[in-house]
């Protein structure tokens, strides 16, 4: 199957303005009632795109250092939709001209793949590439693609595709230009996870026979390793492989974080429970180091952002606000943590240092940001 090319060179370059320069300053976080200490950082200058009339882009410096340690891939409503890039020189562009959801960078950071011409929660799998600056259709991915993830090495995504009939699960090899067919069950019956550190497995969670249960399945061969007989959902493999947290909804139809290490023998692995709480767990990611987890919980009216050490079951609170926070995301090194928080009604972006918790508003916009990925 033929690539399909989109080029958008001239227009990127088009697109690439300077702006103002933003005076250093401080502030203490996203929202108005919060305990984090202020974090010891600098801004340094930015720039602002001409379309957006009102737009304030604040990057910011670590101390000492030349600018943002990680570019940024953000959505804006208001902008149609369409994928912006956030520079670590604090620039900023418009890289895709369509509308987009659901930005990733490829672990090696050369490439952001994304869903274009959305519908019903389905769409084209597409992936940027920063040396070329095009953007290129995932060989033989139809239009239903509603989930994927990157594997560790860069070289292979995994997807789902949802159809009236099928989901199906598929991976994509980059270097052999290959796709695999690695599970096909009835609509619904299957979630797509992440993948193993060692990139040879992926979790999901499928309905088999009338029972759910998180899987693991070989991406080179044919095994497949049941980890729990529950109807659990959202599995992520630790970076490591060793561990799988997953969603599990309780009897008060509330949601909590389960963790189980990886056993390969016959039968489910044994689980535990991370959270306990009144409150939905959601939306929660493993750390680089394969210990904390960063997560979102309404435990106390909203949803706020938390982190959880897997090992003695501590848990931080990290925000502290009257809205909602949303879309917490780890940094490479594992000492950040991006997010979003709403102010005035619209999504702006934040850092927040893991270790002191302290916060810094790193962009903001008249344009609501609805998806972003460092």
């Amino acid at each position: 199957m033929h690539l399909h090319h989109l080029k958008q060179s001239n227009e990127i370059a088009e697109n690439r303005v300077k702006g103002p320069t933003v005076f250093c300053s401080h502030t203490s976080g996203s929202v108005a009632s919060t305990t984090s200490s202020e974090l010891n950082m600098n801004f340094a200058k930015a720039t602002v795109l001409t379309a957006i009339a009102t737009a304030t882009l604040i990057a910011t410096y670590a101390c000492g250092g030349d600018g943002l340690s990680y570019e940024i891939a953000f959505v804006l409503e208001e902008e149609d939709n369409q994928l912006f890039l956030l520079e670590t020189n604090g620039e900023t562009s418009k890289i895709v001209n369509e509308a987009v959801e659901n930005p990733v960078w490829s672990p090696n950071q050369r490439s952001i793949a994304f869903l274009a011409d959305v519908s019903n929660g389905t769409g084209q799998l597409k992936i940027w590439d920063r040396s070329t600056e095009d953007d290129t259709r995932v060989p033989d991915a139809p239009n239903s693609v509603s989930k994927y993830f990157w594997s560790p090495d860069s070289r292979k995504i995994a997807y789902q595709t949802d159809s009236a009939d099928n989901t199906e699960v598929f991976v994509h090899d980059f270097d052999a230009d290959k796709t695999t067919l690695l599970v096909s069950e009835p609509a619904g019956n299957v979630e797509l996870g992440n993948w193993s550190g060692d990139n040879e497995w992926v979790v999901m969670r499928i309905k088999v026979d009338g029972g759910d249960g998180i899987y693991m399945r070989s991406v080179n061969g044919v095994n497949e390793v049941q980890l729990t007989d529950y109807p659990d959902a959202r599995p992520r493999f630790s970076l490591d492989g060793q561990r799988v947290a997953f969603a599990r909804t309780q009897s008060d139809e509330t949601t909590d974080i389960y963790t189980l290490v990886v056993d390969t023998g016959d039968g489910p692995s044994s689980a535990s429970a991370l959270t306990d709480d009144d409150g939905n767990e959601t939306e929660f990611e493993w750390a680089p180091n394969g210990r904390d987890i960063v997560f979102l919980s309404e435990r106390d009216g909203n949803a706020e952002i938390y982190s959880i050490d897997t090992d003695d079951k501590k848990t931080r609170r990290l925000t502290q606000n009257r809205v909602p926070d949303s879309n917490p995301i780890w940094s490479l090194n594992g000492k950040q943590i991006l997010f979003r928080s709403e102010v005035d009604g619209k999504n702006h972006l934040f850092a927040m240092d893991f270790k002191s918790g302290s916060q810094e508003r790193i962009y903001e916009d008249d344009s609501n940001i609805v998806d972003a990925d460092w």
